[in-house]
């Protein structure tokens, strides 16, 4: 990524107009391609031009904020087939709803370039560090720290090294950066100054850019880069992931419309989709580590279950690589959201959420020794308890015999899930073809759901395994119509079946 200009510079008149029209004649050739006539085109492309100039008044912060509106530009052209759509009148999106989706993972995204920004200035700038070192009262050279987000994370400084921390270390001195700033408003530019001086500002936004925008998947080094920050980012990172689901969730019904219709697997909306989705996985994996437990915790409880679980989101997407980030989170939040797993058995409206609850449990057991013996005990008084005959019912059992077997340490089936081709220190890590396109919810030559087979192997993994040493995968190998397949497979209901036992 180049050089972040100077923040609160807005493009000029000119290059502005330019840059609208150049969007517009690109947009006007790809309606006319992609619309059944040249009035619907053109209905199309006064939506997408109005999206356009609105937000280039609105938003004319940074080159930064203005490269993540760019990535959503098929986002808006997608918005506009859906506005004009026939077979879809009740699910028309607005100008704003477009504008404030944007907004809010813009915000999202710039809260935490701004706070790793601020950190790395401070570990690299040693005269900043010795204005802090004054504030706190500390000679030269003497270790203290540095509170930042209301004393979610301490930033420790003032010897060789710094070092990031969720708890504050007894015995040394401490001040909050929060309130230096509110405390002292010249301090502000002083920071300031710092992220651009030491290019700060632009190594946050150049670590963060693989977290939002991904091709789809990062590589190693690349996330580790990231997860050494992931005190600092953890909370932030779960937010943006929220904001990104709530986009995904809009953009669902858009994907629909353009498979059914012409254009079918070459959908502009498709490629996007596929891209958010592992962003969304991405941001979920950051927050997913045993030590950001206890925030993890307090928000799973802090409301009431509808559709949400910490596995839900990823896992009904229906592929192994986001299944396997979802048995990471809900080993994340741990104990304290078994009680609601249990809960969302009794009150499942689809098999894909039973499915979900046993594989969540299951993945909680696993992960989390001290909660085995109860979660295993809790499954095997399902199974002996009488279960009302539903039309869930077989998912129900095969779903509930897959992870008493896997708990029990029946490892003699593991070799079902071997054509994901995840070995040990493997160089492509779980980022292999099959477990990007494959189904966790196919059924074994044994009878059981694949995906109770590999939560051993993922449970046992390092976090970092989820990626790739170097880059494996080309367009060609995961083309749009591999992408259709699995996006299919997860939201386009087929006809029903007599016994049928799949999950969608």
């Amino acid at each position: 990524m180049g050089h972040e200009p100077t923040a609160g510079r807005p493009l000029p008149a000119a290059g502005l107009a330019f840059l609208t029209i150049s969007r517009l004649s690109f947009t006007r050739r790809r309606a006319k391609r992609l619309c059944s006539d040249e009035s619907e085109s053109l209905l199309a492309l006064e939506f997408y031009s109005t999206c356009l100039l609105r937000r280039s008044m609105r938003c004319p912060e940074t080159w930064a904020k203005r490269r993540l509106v760019h990535s959503f530009d098929d986002l808006a052209f997608c918005t506009a087939f859906t506005r004009i759509a026939p077979r879809a009148p009740n699910e028309m999106i607005e100008v704003d709803d477009y504008e404030q989706m944007v907004e809010l993972l813009g915000a999202a995204r710039s809260e935490m370039a701004m706070q790793l920004a601020a950190s790395m200035a401070i570990t690299r700038d040693a005269g900043l560090r010795g204005r802090l070192a004054e504030i706190a009262a500390v000679n030269s050279g003497q270790e203290f720290l540095i509170g930042q987000l209301k004393d979610q994370c301490w930033l420790k400084v003032g010897g060789k090294s710094h070092a990031l921390d969720r708890k504050r270390q007894p015995g040394l001195s401490a001040i909050n950066l929060d309130d230096v700033l509110r405390t002292m408003p010249e301090f502000e530019q002083l920071i300031q100054d710092s992220m651009q001086q030491t290019h700060a500002m632009r190594d946050a936004y150049s670590i963060l850019e693989p977290l939002f925008e991904p091709t789809p998947i990062q590589l190693r080094s690349s996330f580790l880069e990231i997860f050494e920050w992931a005190p600092l980012l953890e909370q932030m990172a779960y937010k943006s992931a929220m904001r990104v689901l709530r986009v995904l969730d809009t953009l669902r019904s858009v994907v629909r419309i353009e498979l059914s219709g012409r254009v079918g697997n070459g959908a502009a909306s498709l490629q996007l989709y596929w891209q958010l989705l592992h962003a969304l996985g991405q941001l979920t994996l950051l927050a997913s580590s045993d030590e950001a437990r206890p925030w993890l915790s307090e928000m799973a409880n802090g409301f009431v279950w509808e559709k949400w679980t910490p596995s839900f989101v990823l896992l009904r997407e229906r592929t192994f690589w986001l299944a396997a980030i979802a048995a990471r989170s809900a080993a994340a939040f741990g104990e304290s959201v078994v009680e609601g797993y249990l809960k969302r058995l009794t009150q499942a409206k689809h098999p894909m959420m039973v499915f979900d609850a046993f594989f969540g449990l299951s993945a909680i057991a696993l992960a989390n020794p001290s909660s085995k013996a109860a979660i295993i005990a809790e499954l095997r008084s399902l199974r002996d308890g009488n279960l009302a005959l539903n039309r869930y019912h077989h998912v129900y059992l095969i779903c509930l015999e897959s992870a008493i077997r896997i708990l029990s340490g029946d490892r003699s089936r593991q070799r079902e899930f071997r054509e994901l081709h995840w070995h040990v220190e493997s160089a492509k890590g779980m980022a292999t073809r099959a477990a990007l396109l494959g189904d966790p919810t196919a059924l074994s030559a044994s009878g059981e759901y694949l995906g109770f087979s590999m939560l051993q192997f993922v449970t046992e993994s390092r976090r970092d395994e989820h990626f790739p040493k170097s880059p494996i995968l080309s367009g060609k190998e995961i083309s749009r119509g591999n992408i259709a397949v699995a996006f299919r497979r997860a939201w386009v209901p087929e006809p029903e079946r007599s016994a049928r036992l799949l999950l969608n």
